[in-house]
């Protein structure tokens, strides 16, 4: 067993993972899921669907895009080079871009104060209903499927957290041993689904705790959630590139 390889594995994955954990917008929208009046439970379990597979299929891209690594044998490769430097350009992006929300204050986390809906605003609710959380309208394909989009969107989709499951899924691909790849899967997973399934069992045991739960969370996640992502993003973009430039062919 490559230990080495576990660790570097368990340690991009709980990182990344916490990067993902840390951003308010699919917390927040998992708690308006779970705010709603009367369909808090439905509402829940299709987000946490949606979620699901959106994050799998960009791991799954991750593992695509990724060559099979011959063990023992790292020979330069263009593909190679592209693939990590393009990862962590991206990472850098989103730390440059969490950065600036933090020293802007800039809040990009959705809903906004209740308010009567008009003009736009109402198109976008009446296309995705579950996000009016006073509303009742009728159960139907409309209905649920507007709902898992909100959720495969917001979480697999996204495209901060996407470019964080696709660098995920190109890390197993290179971690050497079954062990190492389904630990760093399941822990990385468990991490960013984490703010959806906390929001999914308070709507089913416990439905009257999420607002004060949804306010506290809000308010740290609001005021440091930002920086620490930045961090991360910025350290894994360097370590990503630095791996570019010893695979880029001389």
């Amino acid at each position: 067993m490559d230990f080495s390889s576990l660790h570097q594995a368990l340690t991009t994955a709980f990182s990344l993972g916490m990067v993902v954990l840390l951003s308010p917008e699919v917390f927040v929208l998992a708690l308006v899921m779970a705010a709603h009046k009367s369909r808090a439970r439905l509402n829940s379990i299709v987000f946490f669907l949606g979620s699901s597979i959106g994050l799998f299929f960009a791991i799954g891209i991750g593992l695509w895009i990724t060559p099979n690594p011959t063990p023992g044998v790292q020979h330069p490769s263009w593909i190679h080079f592209a693939v990590r430097a393009s990862i962590g350009t991206a990472l850098l992006w989103v730390g440059i871009y969490r950065t600036w929300q933090f020293l802007t204050g800039k809040d990009d986390r959705k809903p906004k104060k209740e308010s009567s809906p008009s003009g736009l605003k109402a198109k976008f609710l009446a296309f995705f209903p579950s996000l009016n959380t006073n509303s009742e309208p009728p159960i139907g394909i409309h209905y649920i499927s507007s709902t898992f989009l909100i959720g495969l969107f917001t979480t697999g989709l996204h495209p901060k957290t996407s470019i964080l499951a696709i660098t995920v899924g190109h890390q197993i691909t290179r971690a050497s041993g079954n062990l190492a790849k389904v630990s760093a899967f399941a822990l990385f997973s468990f991490l960013s689904l984490l703010p959806a399934i906390v929001p999914l069992l308070l709507a089913i045991f416990r439905p009257e705790a999420g607002p004060a739960i949804k306010q506290k969370c809000s308010d740290f996640l609001e005021k440091n959630g930002r920086w620490i992502a930045a961090l991360i993003c910025f350290a894994f973009a360097f370590v990503l590139w630095k791996d570019a430039l010893t695979s880029l062919p001389r």
